[in-house]
């Protein structure tokens, strides 16, 4: 009979032990787990580098007005892509040859911009504060070209547009590029250009919207 107890306390020993090997292996997994995710969260990006990028886009929409002194304005519409609020500080358009940048502005689609005019002084630039819902995400960058139609790129050449936005949050900055939109596969400004020259302004009255053009779509 003491030989059986000293058998049951073995047992109960090699349980126990068992039992604390095992609580141990489980307070490693949830230690390393912690520390795992600790290290993530504090490894995680903030700021602008945890925005999308681009965290603004140019989703094809745009219009278009005629000068009769050789000039086009155009709108183009941005959207905030981001989950938070930003501000777009500055845009930059690069033109295609035969067109020469007169102004440049920014503009938030509210009632006062309503179906937003590009036929007579565009407002002074500034930055403007982009939401995450509905009409408060988008926003316009309208400019306004002189167009030289001897210089414009041929069919089919290159035409080095390009769009770039200054995207702020806080007190970070970065420069974000856009995708410029297509219509039947040229890109707008020159689209908008070689349309004019076809069609020019020969009147100094305030010309009228030119025709409604193809569905534009941002290129590939």
């Amino acid at each position: 009979m003491v030989g059986d107890r000293r058998m049951r306390v073995r047992r109960r020993l090699r349980r126990t032990r068992r039992i604390n090997v095992i609580v141990v292996l489980v307070a490693i997994v949830v230690v390393a787990g912690a520390g795992y995710g600790l290290f993530t969260w504090l490894g995680r990006p903030t700021g602008l580098a945890a925005l999308p990028n681009p965290a603004v886009v140019a989703p094809g929409g745009f219009q278009t007005q005629a000068g009769a002194d050789k000039t086009i304005t155009v709108g183009l519409e941005i959207r905030n892509t981001s989950t938070v609020e930003i501000v777009v500080a500055a845009a930059r358009i690069v033109p295609p040859p035969g067109l020469k940048l007169v102004t440049l502005t920014l503009a938030t689609p509210g009632e006062g911009n309503k179906g937003f005019a590009l036929d007579g002084v565009l407002p002074q630039s500034s930055g403007i504060a982009l939401g995450t819902e509905g009409p408060a995400r988008n926003g316009i960058i309208a400019a306004r070209f002189e167009v030289d139609c001897e210089h414009l790129p041929a069919v089919g050449a290159p035409t080095g547009e390009q769009i770039f936005v200054t995207v702020q949050l806080g007190a970070e900055q970065r420069v974000d590029e856009l995708t410029p939109p297509v219509v039947n596969g040229t890109p707008w400004l020159t689209a908008t250009a070689r349309r004019t020259c076809l069609n020019p302004v020969t009147t100094a009255s305030p010309a009228p919207p030119l025709p409604p053009m193809p569905a534009s779509t941002p290129s590939a």
